[in-house]
């Protein structure tokens, strides 16, 4: 038993040796490759058309205000108020689309991205005007609405919702007269 405990350690002291070898070849790739994916990232960036980074930007800014909570309330406890703050029901729908829409449209465009994008940019906007006509019904519904304040990213998201709208229509618009050119 005791051999197997002292076996144990000295097999644990090597492993450890050798893992500390290992740490400046392991930081030397991690450096190389976070150089190389920074370095491409770039370069695709600097190809980008004008409106293809204004629409990137706010692919980006759509995905990040459906993360983040759009509504606030207070709710006391023993006589204690605690603020709160709630995304919305659907919030996953707001974020699956954002999500798709930013990698899809960011990264790789074809002819059914179009189709898609502005099937669920429309479909999103239509969700988040009914939940604003209806927010019992969409956005929460365990508490007093006329408790609930909206905060800002509510606002954000519906103004990165219309601007991607718009800027992606303009970055398709430009593709197609930059291929009707090169043609």
């Amino acid at each position: 038993m005791k051999n197997s405990i002292l076996n144990l350690f000295s097999e644990f002291v090597i492993f450890l040796k050798e893992t500390i070898k290992l740490i400046p070849d392991l930081l030397k790739v991690w450096w190389y490759l976070g150089k190389r994916i920074t370095l491409s990232l770039y370069s695709y960036w600097n190809a980008k058309l004008f409106y293809d980074k204004i629409f990137f930007i706010f692919l980006f800014l759509q995905l990040l205000f459906a993360v983040l909570p759009w509504f606030h309330y207070e709710i006391t406890f023993f006589e204690s108020k605690e603020s709160i703050s709630l995304s919305p029901k659907l919030n996953s729908i707001f974020i699956l689309i954002s999500l798709l829409n930013f990698f899809f449209l960011g990264f790789w465009k074809s002819s059914w991205t179009r189709i898609w994008f502005f099937a669920t940019e429309m479909i999103s906007a239509i969700i988040v005007l009914w939940g604003y006509l209806e927010p019992k019904r969409t956005y929460y519904d365990f508490v007093n609405a006329s408790e609930v304040t909206t905060q800002i990213t509510f606002y954000l998201f519906l103004g990165s919702l219309f601007f991607a709208f718009i800027f992606g229509y303009l970055s398709f618009k430009k593709e197609d007269e930059v291929f009707l050119h090169s043609h």
